[in-house]
């Protein structure tokens, strides 16, 4: 996944991209770890182009994952999109400035990417906007009511009959306190 900088000096570079998740460091690390599983190769479309002395990337990925939900518990497969922009910029760029009151910030500061060399490697950029995309409390659905705190009963297949605990409020002594008013 790499850019040329000479093809994109002379056009905006445009590229479709499939690739499987073990490809990409940082997503093999969240396999591993347990937190989802990757059911498709991650794909999408890049393009990019120069501005000025920056290079701009604009692309969209999409994949497939599996994630166990965080109310109930179960396995839950579910799509993974996002439109993603990054700026890469050459070497360690610094923010001039006239006045000695103003903070100089670098290129990471600011929220560019810094390269050297005539090309772009684009994987830990893409691989970033997934990891960044992955939800971190999945839900099979949005209705999903969980699991019981005291059988453990899943709940949406019905309730379990246990009464929930009682609610210990410092302020239950006001409940019954009526204020009167004054005319």
């Amino acid at each position: 996944m790499l850019i040329n900088l000479e093809k994109l000096q002379k056009s905006e570079v445009l590229f479709d991209f499939q690739e499987d998740a073990d490809f990409f460091p940082a997503l093999a690390e969240v396999e591993e770890a347990g937190d989802c599983r990757f059911r498709e190769p991650v794909r999408g479309r890049i393009r990019s182009y120069l501005a000025g002395d920056f290079v701009e990337v604009e692309g969209r990925f999409e994949t497939t994952i599996e994630q166990t939900c965080s109310r109930c518990l179960k396995q839950t497969t579910q799509p993974l999109a996002a439109d993603f922009a990054v700026t890469f910029s050459a070497g360690a760029t610094r923010v001039e400035n006239d006045r000695e009151d103003e903070i100089e910030l670098s290129a990471e500061e600011l929220g560019l990417i810094p390269f050297t060399g005539e090309e772009i490697d684009l994987t830990a950029a893409v691989q970033e906007q997934v990891v960044i995309n992955i939800p971190f409390r999945p839900l099979c659905a949005d209705s999903c009511r969980g699991l019981c705190p005291l059988c453990g009963h899943d709940l949406n297949q019905g309730d379990c009959g246990c009464q929930g605990p009682a609610f210990n409020s410092k302020f239950a002594a006001l409940k019954d306190f009526k204020v009167k008013k004054k005319d």
